[in-house]
């Protein structure tokens, strides 16, 4: 009886122990501009699909960028997570003109001239094989170059209108199509669709922007490689995309993979700051096709294209409200925009965590 009741004293006594305390923070507040981005993309044919959260705190003589991505594929997820880590973080503080650049798994960090650290020999070296993530490219004929044959952007507002995040969106739709050639007159044609929905520049946003362009002039004065940067509103198609784009297409030219690129800058007539941008990429046709691909019942070849053809069809695609049945996209990729403004934030949020080893300091 006596050590029941004894247990029955210490497990009481147990349960209401008090947690350790958490420290304080007491560390000042002070407006701070933050920018949070979430990107995800289903990765091209369905290869390596991940999610990526970009988060920016800014004043015009600190910095913070926190990065992690994660796989979000049911086989590959597990692999592109394991290659891309527990998330980097890297701190800048030009008022004290050290850079801190922080390992979130191991809560280590390294500390260097604001300017950047040194690259020590053993990580110039390659990854090893199995740390490799292959981008996935198109099946073609060795040598065969293919070339943009006509390309054709239509822009218009839908005069739809929503609440994203906290911004007043209105909506915008295009579709970019491009047809492309080979020197044997095959064709295929790469069909881009966008659904934007943008938001006027808020005194808010406008103060944000403005604090980010000002550590950019700080930081170049500081660093005399960096150049000064402008008010940074973002592009509304997002250069993972694109490179993800022109990597597959491994058969166009140099000087037309450029013109791919510049093509978008149509978007520029869309009005206000993207805060929702979803894509789908529809590629289909043959040119520079493989041999062993050419073999094939190809269902999505064709051959015949014309731009004439493909025209005709662009006025009915952006007038449709619902997706037409037909193959799925060989991408999609999506961009939202969570915070976009100034706050007011604690400065520990420039500071390591106390938890956090010193490893390394360069000088």
């Amino acid at each position: 009886m006596r050590t029941r009741v004894a247990i029955a004293v210490a497990v009481s006594a147990a349960g209401c122990a008090a947690p350790a305390p958490q420290p304080v923070d007491t560390t000042p507040e002070n407006p701070t501009a933050v920018f949070e981005t979430v990107i995800s993309s289903t990765g091209i044919g369905g290869m390596f699909p991940f999610e990526t959260t970009d988060k920016h705190y800014v004043r015009a003589d600190m910095r913070r960028d926190d990065r992690s991505t994660k796989g979000t594929g049911t086989f590959s997820g597990f692999l592109v997570t394991r290659l891309a880590g527990p998330g980097d973080t890297t701190i800048a503080r030009l008022d004290r003109k050290v850079l801190w650049a922080l390992n979130n798994g191991r809560k280590e960090y390294t500390e260097c001239p604001v300017q950047g650290c040194p690259v020590p020999p053993r990580e110039e070296k390659a990854a090893k094989p199995e740390d490799r993530r292959e981008e996935p490219k198109q099946k073609t004929e060795e040598g065969c170059v293919t070339r943009i044959a006509n390309t054709n952007f239509e822009v218009k507002p839908t005069g739809q209108k929503r609440e994203l995040n906290g911004f007043n969106a209105d909506q915008y739709q295009a579709t970019w199509v491009v047809l492309m050639q080979d020197k044997e007159m095959r064709s295929s044609m790469s069909t881009v669709k966008f659904d934007i929905w943008t938001t006027p520049v808020s005194a808010q946003m406008r103060q944000a922007f403005d604090t980010e362009a000002a550590f950019g002039r700080a930081y170049a004065a500081n660093v005399r490689t960096a150049s000064a940067a402008k008010a940074a509103e973002r592009a509304v198609v997002p250069p993972e995309m694109m490179s993800m784009m022109t990597g597959y297409l491994g058969s166009l030219s140099d000087a037309d993979r450029a013109k791919f690129t510049r093509a978008v800058s149509e978007l520029q007539k869309i009005k206000g700051h993207p805060v929702s941008t979803k894509v789908e990429w529809f590629l289909e046709g043959n040119a520079c096709g493989a041999k062993e691909e050419q073999a094939k019942p190809a269902a999505s070849s064709t051959p015949s294209l014309s731009m004439g053809s493909l025209i005709s069809g662009l006025s009915g695609m952006m007038a449709k409200k619902e997706e037409p049945a037909g193959p799925k996209p060989l991408m999609s990729f999506s961009v939202e925009v969570k915070q976009l403004g100034v706050q007011p934030l604690r400065d520990s949020v420039f500071l390591v965590p106390a938890s956090y080893k010193l490893i390394s300091k360069a000088n």
